[in-house]
């Protein structure tokens, strides 16, 4: 088990550890991107095949799992110049593809007789994440990343036996929960004052982007370091009946920093600054406390028999808020309720980019403007 003692002795470590620098003509001389095609239909096949003889110098990437195809879209991964503007060829069928992806962006294209034109921007660093479909939900010193199981779009450890809905609802309502506490607690806020780095609270992908198996199902709640050297990124495993079994633990670009903790087992996260910051606990019955480290936590419980049904979240100091989160694939919409607030997040159902508004459009230059908050005293 990793006990508090290592984790400090790693946020030394951490500190005073040189980057690592990549090296090699091949990396210095392409990258590899990932194309999105997505559909007008929900074709049968491919709608995209690259045409090497439009790029020579590019090559097909054969990594498993980096390319994909499904009834919402072909992926294509690559290998091409890095920083060269270029002008990639696919064969496709006349009008079948909508959108070209890259990264969270649009690329412009254009028709041909059975191909399109892809225009490429310059890429200076690999570019692989255009078969992710997540909503990012950014707040003070933390950002939610919301992933939509489409069964689709399920691939790698998912593409086969019985689709993991419940515990794909049970993560949804456990990260919004975790949200919740951040904010009782203003654990985000001292993240940022502090410069801890940023709270990231995430389920599992079941579409096994860029390779990312993200399996058995489970949900995460991590501090990432600035540098992300020494961030602790726990893996909270949620069982067949919508309960937490058990958290494993690794160090990032620390082998076996890790370990295993069980139902009963506290796990602390240290930040860059060598303090203890927040504990979570798996209790006995596969529910979850969460708290700021030393005091009190908050315990989060399941509002039936698993987390899939909603969560419970009780602080010292009230009574308790009900936790309920809905996504709804079609639309493109998820609905969070927390006691009798109703949050409504839209988000393009392609991508998972968050359509609604983000920020309240600042006033005019000669309105009064109050400067920020002291955290520190509204949260003793």
């Amino acid at each position: 088990m990793v006990k508090a003692s290592m984790i400090l002795a790693l946020a030394g470590f951490c500190m005073s550890a040189a980057p690592a620098i990549a090296g090699g003509e091949e990396a210095a001389d392409t990258v590899r991107i990932v194309l999105k095609f997505v559909k007008h239909d929900q074709a049968n096949g491919p709608v995209a095949r690259f045409d090497p003889a439009s790029c020579p110098s590019c090559t097909a990437v054969t990594t498993p799992l980096f390319n994909a195809e499904n009834a919402r879209e072909t992926v294509i991964a690559l290998r091409v110049p890095r920083r060269r503007s270029l002008e990639l060829v696919f064969q496709s069928p006349r009008e079948a593809v909508r959108r070209v992806i890259l990264e969270g962006g649009d690329l412009p294209f254009r028709h041909g007789a059975e191909r399109i034109v892809v225009q490429v921007p310059p890429v200076a660093a690999d570019a692989v994440t255009a078969a992710e479909v997540a909503t990012h939900i950014v707040e003070p010193g933390m950002v939610l990343r919301f992933e939509h199981a489409d069964p689709a779009r399920r691939a790698g450890f998912y593409a086969t036996g019985p689709f993991p809905d419940v515990q794909r609802r049970a993560a949804n309502v456990l990260q919004f929960a975790q949200r919740e506490v951040v904010r009782e607690l203003g654990l985000g806020e001292q993240a940022e004052h502090e410069h801890l780095g940023q709270i990231q609270i995430m389920g599992f992908d079941t579409n096994a982007p860029h390779g990312h198996t993200d399996a058995p199902p489970h949900m995460h709640m991590h501090l990432r370091w600035p540098g992300n050297t020494g961030t602790q990124i726990g893996h909270y495993y949620i069982g067949a009946d919508g309960l937490l079994t058990h958290n494993e633990v690794g160090v990032k670009d620390i082998p076996g920093g890790g370990g295993r903790f069980g139902r009963g087992d506290s796990f602390t996260t240290i930040g860059p600054n060598g303090r203890k910051i927040y504990t979570h606990r798996i209790t006995t019955e596969g529910w979850l406390e969460l708290g700021r480290a030393g005091d009190t936590p908050c315990l989060i419980r399941p509002d039936g028999t698993g987390f899939q049904s909603g969560a419970i979240v009780r602080c010292s100091g009230h009574g308790g808020r009900r936790i309920a989160v809905e996504d709804d694939q079609r639309r493109g919409i998820v609905t969070v309720r927390t006691g009798d607030i109703v949050e409504v997040f839209r988000y393009d159902r392609d991508t998972g980019a968050l359509l609604s508004p983000e920020t309240v459009v600042p006033p005019g230059p000669s309105v009064y403007q109050a400067g920020p908050i002291d955290w520190m005293k509204n949260n003793r």
